[in-house]
């Protein structure tokens, strides 16, 4: 399912609230998160985790394999959580292949 597709079964509601824990994540406001931006979020907010569980996380959303999770990538993500579907990550070695 593509992630237009998964978007349209959002409530503007859900849009809404990935676009704030986003923002939350995203604290020099450019455009993408950083595992340490990440990491810095999880510890203000007290949720347990290691830096490994941060770089897991952080690879499996960055579809474009460039070390930051941008918006729409975080999006994608996020769409397929709320609507139940299976996120599947773009293999790594696509990247390699464009080089």
């Amino acid at each position: 399912m593509t992630t237009q597709a998964l978007l349209k079964k959002l409530k503007p509601e859900e849009i809404a609230e990935i676009e704030t824990a986003f923002k939350e994540f995203d604290k020099d406001d450019n455009g993408s998160i950083t595992a340490e931006e990440m990491h810095e979020c999880l510890r203000r907010s007290h949720v347990s985790h290691d830096n490994s569980e941060v770089s897991q996380v952080i690879k499996h959303m960055d579809i474009n394999r460039d070390g930051n999770v941008s918006y729409d990538e975080y999006l994608n993500y996020m769409a397929h959580i709320y609507t139940g579907q299976p996120f599947i990550p773009a293999p790594e070695s696509k990247k390699k292949a464009k080089k």
